[in-house]
């Protein structure tokens, strides 16, 4: 099963429908936070379930949803999390350890929203989880120690690297323009920024402490 959360965020809708083309609609579980239902709408998607408080969705959404037989479940619009956190939560609970979770319209103008965003991948991280935040330029994830990630060479495609919450030591990076071995990276400087696959395939790990933010991007 593949979970895919569509956030109010910006979304490029033929990215996106090119992506939830790659797998049967029986195969995934999608929730729809707030004004991403708008999104599901314009793709022509009925989500499985509509998380949020509805401060930012157009009136008539909820209606809307109940009318197509979507799960409804509203949030107090004064709360500690975010729509997109609480579907993260839910997601979490019905997926297994190798099923991966992704997140659409994570990204766009609000910087908060993304960081908070990148925030919610360590969580899936501490609970065994593997949480992608997706947009049409970025794949953004974040790694635990041991974990082998695995980028494919691709054209135009850049990798960063940076520590969250602290360093993070024991890193390589195999099969890249400027490799890593055994290095700690503390995040003060811009050294691990716009790396390039320059193998078959890069892989990332480390044996250290700590949790490494990985982006995919390219322009």
């Amino acid at each position: 099963m593949r979970y895919v959360i569509i956030a109010g965020g910006t979304i490029d809708l033929e990215f996106a429908k090119d992506f939830l083309s790659q797998r049967e609609r029986d195969k995934m579980y999608i929730f729809a936070c707030d004004k991403g239902y708008e999104a599901c709408e314009k793709l022509g998607v009925v989500p499985d379930a509509l998380i949020g408080d509805f401060d930012s969705a157009e009136v008539g959404v909820v209606e809307r949803a109940k009318a197509a037989g979507v799960e409804i479940k509203r949030l107090n619009p004064v709360k500690d999390d975010t729509d997109v956190e609480a579907a993260l939560v839910k997601a979490m609970a019905m997926a297994e350890p190798d099923e991966s979770i992704f997140i659409l319209g994570g990204t766009g103008s609000r910087v908060d929203h993304i960081l908070g965003n990148i925030a919610l991948l360590a969580m899936g991280v501490k609970n065994d989880r593997y949480v992608i935040l997706l947009d049409s330029h970025n794949s953004i994830s974040v790694i635990k120690p041991v974990t082998v990630h695995i980028v494919d060479n691709k054209p135009g495609l850049y990798v960063s690297v940076f520590p969250y919450m602290g360093p993070v030591t024991g890193v390589t990076m195999e099969g890249f323009k400027y490799p890593l071995k055994d290095a700690t990276i503390e995040g003060f400087n811009t050294l691990t920024v716009s790396n390039e696959v320059v193998e078959d395939e890069g892989k990332i790990w480390f044996e250290g402490e700590g949790y490494l933010i990985v982006m995919e991007t390219r322009d």
